[in-house]
């Protein structure tokens, strides 16, 4: 079962730590949903500041870059994180698309101090539920609570207009372009591909996203493969050349150009490094 119930405060064990303040974007292959018991931080999410305290329900999607900023000393989060699997076994597509246009239109919200404690309650039974015995009765316990976390996020997170300066159209074909992103980073990084399926020229959607984001989208393209190839260097043992070749790249000699101009070092030297500092 695809699902981690965890938070920055008990030592409960974590398998995705976004915790560290390091200006570094991570990428989580499942959906975050976070609720802030105490303090408060300011996340960099995607293209957006977003900041959140005691009371806050913020939801990032899958595989959507991000990192916290900073953060008060007393802060801390409850988090559940929910893979794709989830969604499958559950039946419950109409819930999982919902849930993406929120995120992209309104990824937080102010929940009040009574349903705090609420999804605190229900956030600590998970954290027991799951450690116990996989069977049919203990899986749909946990499937329908956390559905009650999701279906909770619709319920407080409409479809209010964001203060920028931004059409709905503008909003729409943003969210567009980064769902497409997400999806096919590793095999498409022509603007004029998804200018063409959006059905924009590429000059409007370079416009509308440059405006929304104050990035050109090959920019996003290259972060995204850039944030990917950190974390196959970091936490698999891939050879580069299959790292390069899972990232598209025609040749290893073609992924360690591109990430040397990036990061100043190559594949190799950055791995060695991550060992160097731990």
């Amino acid at each position: 079962m695809d699902i981690s119930i965890y938070d920055n405060y008990s030592g409960a064990k974590r398998d995705f730590d976004f915790f560290q303040i390091d200006g570094e974007y991570k990428m989580c292959d499942s959906l975050l949903a976070i609720i802030c018991m105490r303090g408060s931080a300011t996340f960099h999410i995607r293209f957006r500041e977003v900041e959140i305290k005691r009371g806050s329900y913020l939801l990032i999607n899958t595989s959507c870059p991000f990192f916290i900023k900073e953060h008060s000393d007393d802060f801390h989060i409850d988090v559940v994180r929910v893979g794709d699997s989830v969604f499958n076994l559950s039946y419950d597509d109409v819930l999982k698309n919902r849930l993406e246009k929120l995120i992209v239109n309104r990824p937080t919200n102010k929940i009040s101090d009574k349903k705090l404690m609420m999804f605190h309650i229900i956030h600590s039974y998970l954290k027991v539920m799951v450690r116990e015995k996989s069977d049919y009765y203990r899986d749909m316990i946990i499937f329908e609570y956390i559905k009650i976390f999701l279906y909770e996020a619709c319920h407080i997170m409409d479809d209010t207009v964001s203060e920028d300066n931004l059409s709905r159209k503008e909003r729409n074909i943003t969210q567009h372009f980064f769902q497409m992103l997400e999806d096919e980073y590793k095999t498409n990084r022509s603007v004029e591909d998804y200018a063409r399926e959006i059905g924009l020229t590429p000059k409007h959607l370079a416009f509308v996203i440059k405006k929304s984001t104050g990035r050109h989208p090959s920019e996003w393209m290259d972060n995204y493969i850039l944030l990917e190839s950190k974390r196959l260097l970091r936490s698999t043992d891939l050879t580069i050349q299959e790292i390069s070749y899972d990232l598209n790249f025609a040749t290893p000699s073609h992924f360690g150009k591109f990430f040397k101009k990036h990061t100043g070092l190559t594949p190799g030297k950055f791995r060695k490094s991550l060992f160097t500092n731990e």
